[in-house]
């Protein structure tokens, strides 16, 4: 079960590896194995009660205060969700200027670029740029 609270101060971001990625994976498989397990014995739950994701941590907007400031050697760069909802799902944020979330899927990209390749990497920080034009 999910947090009430979210964890506070800067120690919450930290950066996406692939130890957070197979991390990921397991809680994905776990929450899969317990839906068919419901599934197999009628069991449903009612919408209303299902997890929902935190509207303050939607993409695009900006990171609450009460996560602090982001170190600035985080910005630009994949880091593991902040939302409990995302967690299990295969996403990974990154923070753009002004602290504003950006919400990666972490599936290899064309169906062989990691969220580690460099090539990607490269994509994501071109993508994010807020330079005007």
């Amino acid at each position: 079960m999910a947090p009430l609270l979210p964890p506070v101060g800067s120690k919450v971001y930290r950066r996406f590896t692939p130890a957070s990625l197979e991390k990921i994976q397991q809680r994905h498989e776990e929450e899969e194995e317990e839906k068919q397990r419901r599934k197999e014995k009628n069991i449903e739950i009612p919408e209303e009660n299902l997890p929902k994701p935190a509207s303050d941590l939607e993409a695009g907007k900006a990171v609450p205060f009460i996560y602090g400031e982001p170190p600035s050697e985080l910005l630009n760069t994949p880091l593991e969700e902040l939302d409990p909802f995302y967690q299990s799902q295969m996403t990974f944020i990154v923070l753009g200027k002004g602290n504003v979330i950006y919400r990666f899927n972490a599936e290899p990209a064309c169906y062989l670029l990691s969220p580690f390749n460099p090539l990607r990497q490269i994509a994501i920080r071109i993508l994010i740029h807020s330079y005007p034009f």
